[in-house]
């Protein structure tokens, strides 16, 4: 088996398209009343303030903890020397993940 790992790059894009703007399903669980979606093309700035934000929003619970966690890690991939950022950007993915799991499990 010849698996890749994801690279930093396309961590950092994958959490984006979680959050994007037409194809997002974290705008998509927000709603109309939660935060903005993001457009192509951000970059992690932008994706741990949108992250932290829908944490804030009105959505589940167990959904906002795991956004909340993914944004802490994406920042502190933002604040971390080049060995830690990409521990950090696989640890918010992997947030972001469980929280689309969290999100599944909620809707009828």
């Amino acid at each position: 088996m010849n698996e890749q790992r994801l690279t930093a790059p396309e961590l950092v894009e994958e959490l984006r398209s979680s959050l994007d703007t037409n194809t997002g399903w974290i705008p998509a669980l927000a709603g109309i009343e939660g935060a903005n979606g993001l457009p192509e093309g951000v970059g992690l700035t932008e994706v741990a303030e949108a992250l932290r934000d829908f944490a804030a929003a009105d959505i589940p619970a167990s959904v906002a903890r795991q956004l909340e966690r993914a944004a802490e890690s994406a920042a502190s991939a933002l604040a971390g020397d080049d060995s830690s950022t990409y521990g950090h950007l696989g640890t918010a993915y992997a947030y972001v993940l469980q929280a689309r799991r969290a999100a599944s499990e909620i809707a009828p």
